[in-house]
């Protein structure tokens, strides 16, 4: 493929294209997306330190010793005792992930002082104030005289990027000009001691010493089930404990002691968990050191105009295997650099590499357009892939039936018979977890290939959203606020999308715009439950959708469907209609969702007869079953 154009010129063109890359992706273009890529390579668990015990302030606890407040100092106090109760188990370190400022009752406050010291190796929570406009420190919190005086102080501040996640944490802040070292250094530093070793800091950027982490474990990963009260009661064994950094904190979601982390963005870290992660990286010396921006900028600027180069002197063919040249030796180099404790920016070389083979391919086919024999097979060529996309992604809807041969307490089956011209329907049906089954069936505006494009964006982006999020009415806020940012050609498409508990029957749903979902309840017919409809999905920025609940008997029913069923049409243009469909599932209503299907398509083309239709028949139904029996429990060794 000749450009035709002159040297002096292609360069021209290849510096400004990388020169615009790298302006854009230095002034933030790419920040999310670059940390959730950065989040999905570098973010991996591990096995979790044998040196960490986490005894949690659980429900249990909360159960059996009352809500959390200032009586919690002398159970405190009493686990304090416990602790260092055996001078031959003792715990290398304890930190007490809760704030005692200020007094109380003189003689717990004393008692639990007294317990702190008896131990001696306890390190209590300090909390520092920022101003949330300039970041400089306002005030400083630390525990009460006695207290203070009777272990050493770390300060437990948590700061998360600007996205809200957690991805750093800080080494050390200076409140009134006094350096107090974060909780999990002085916790660290003081296990190091006590088995001999030096505890190297990891290297800070910023003017608060941040320092990024290395995650060992989700959300869960250090939880062993030890609690306040079980080590209150001592049902602990004391071999648990010994020679070990032991954490006492908050550990019932209900204290709200709680963040989204970069390793896991689905479930929120509980405070003491990410305490005992940061420990675990200062412990394993396993640092990783945040590349600076100007020099990866520079880089990139590079690599683009090269490429650039390359991509408007060569054919097409060429030009791919050029760019996915680069962007998997981009990849492989920036995860071989992470394993050599260097942070780099994952999406900005394969992004920018991506954006201008695609200008360059845009470019080229311009040039092409101008001769019309090449026009017009061009055309030809594109027409014949866009009818293969076409039938592609009719294949993309889930076919086999059933879709989970090993779970018994649904049943479900769903179908599209498309109509001469493809439409852009849409049903899925998946597993978010073991308990919670989403289903999801929608129609887009218009008809043929754009339709059925915009329908796999918005069946992707509902399964991505909804794999991390189970509320349906925020899964439809999340989908409309993405497909709104980038809609030009103003599309829609409406959507009823439920989440069945299976253990339970309580399905949760949220509408918008969709048809009037039918139920069945297992001593009652099919009948349209007139929900509450929200606006359609990508019709305007800013919508919040509501959501409501069914409770499903075992043997309830769910029929779902798109217009092309109501508005079926026979040779008089009179519509199949809303009635005649609840007559036809009421014909087979007590069948499996297969035959209720078969029952309203029969019906639906009894209908119609020979009429041309001109609307996608689209219908999913799921039955309950009711929940899996538990299962039989074995007989207790002796």
């Amino acid at each position: 493929m000749k450009s035709g154009w002159k040297t002096p010129l292609q360069l021209l063109i290849s510096v400004a294209a990388a020169l615009a890359i790298t302006v854009a992706v230095g002034v933030g273009a790419l920040n999310w997306l670059d940390r959730t890529a950065q989040d999905a390579l570098f973010q991996h668990p591990r096995a979790t330190s044998e040196d960490i015990l986490i005894i949690g302030i659980d429900e249990d606890t909360l159960t059996q010793l009352g809500p959390f407040g200032t009586s919690y100092r002398m159970y405190i106090a009493d686990a304090l005792m416990t602790l260092a109760s055996d001078p031959d188990h003792l715990p290398a370190a304890v930190g007490l992930d809760v704030t005692f400022g200020g007094s109380t009752n003189e003689g717990v406050d004393n008692y639990l002082a007294m317990a702190a010291k008896q131990l001696g190796c306890v390190v209590t929570a300090s909390q520092v104030e920022f101003d949330k406009y300039t970041s400089k420190i306002i005030g400083y919190t630390e525990p009460y005289d006695a207290l203070r005086e009777a272990s050493e102080q770390a300060q437990i501040n948590i700061m998360p990027d600007s996205d809200s996640i957690m991805r750093h944490a800080i080494l050390y802040l200076e409140p009134n000009g006094k350096k107090v070292p974060s909780f999990a250094w002085k916790l660290a530093e003081m296990l190091c001691e006590k088995q001999g070793k030096t505890l190297t800091p990891p290297p800070t950027a910023g003017s608060i010493p941040f320092y990024y982490i290395p995650y060992a474990g989700r959300p869960g990963s250090f939880n062993n089930g030890a609690s306040l009260r079980m080590l209150i009661d001592e049902e602990l064994d004391p071999a648990q404990w010994t020679g070990k950094i032991v954490l006492i904190g908050p550990y019932a979601a209900s204290l709200g002691d709680a963040f989204f982390t970069s390793i896991d963005k689905g479930a929120q870290m509980l405070g003491v968990e990410y305490h005992a992660n940061v420990i675990q990286c200062l412990l394993e010396n396993n640092y990783k050191r945040e590349a600076r921006n100007p020099a990866q900028l520079a880089v990139l600027f590079v690599v683009c105009a090269v490429a650039a180069w390359f991509f408007i002197r060569l054919k097409v063919a060429p030009g791919v295997a050029v760019c996915a040249g680069v962007i998997v030796l981009s990849l492989i180099a920036t995860y071989v650099v992470y394993a050599l404790g260097i942070v780099l920016h994952v999406t900005w070389i394969p992004l920018g590499v991506l954006i201008l083979f695609l200008a360059a391919l845009a470019w080229h086919y311009r040039v092409a357009a101008r001769e019309r024999r090449a026009l017009e097979l061009e055309k030809a060529r594109i027409s014949t892939e866009l009818a293969l996309a076409t039938r592609i992604q009719a294949n993309t809807l889930p076919k086999t039936f059933p879709p989970f041969p090993d779970r018994h307490e649904f049943d479900l089956y769903a179908s599209m018979t498309p109509a001469k011209e493809v439409g852009g329907d849409l049903y899925d049906f998946f597993l978010i977890d073991d308990d919670h089954l989403c289903l999801v069936i929608g129609d887009v505006s218009g008809k043929g290939v754009p339709a059925s494009l915009f329908m796999m964006l918005a069946s992707a982006l509902i399964h991505h959203v909804a794999m991390h999020e189970q509320s349906p009415a925020k899964i439809l806020t999340a989908v409309n606020a993405e497909i709104c940012s980038r809609n030009p050609e103003e599309m829609f498409v409406t959507v009823w999308l439920g989440v069945l508990e299976i253990s339970t029957g309580r399905l949760v749903a949220a509408n918008a715009g969709h048809e009037y979902p039918a139920v069945k309840h297992p001593d009652g017919s099919f009948d349209l439950l007139k929900d509450r409809h929200g606006f359609v999905i990508g019709g305007m920025e800013g919508i919040r959708y509501r959501e409501y609940e069914l409770q499903l008997e075992p043997g309830a029913r769910v029929f779902v469907y798109t217009d092309g069923v109501p508005e079926a049409t026979d040779a008089n243009e009179e519509m199949f209609g809303a009635e005649r469909m609840v007559e036809a599932l009421r014909s087979r209503e007590d069948g499996t969702p297969e035959e209720i299907l078969g029952a309203v398509r029969q019906s639906v083309a009894g209908f119609v007869g020979n009429a041309q239709q001109f609307d996608d028949l689209t219908m999913l139904c799921v039955q309950y079953m009711g929940p899996a029996a538990p299962p039989s429990e074995a007989p207790a060794e002796p």
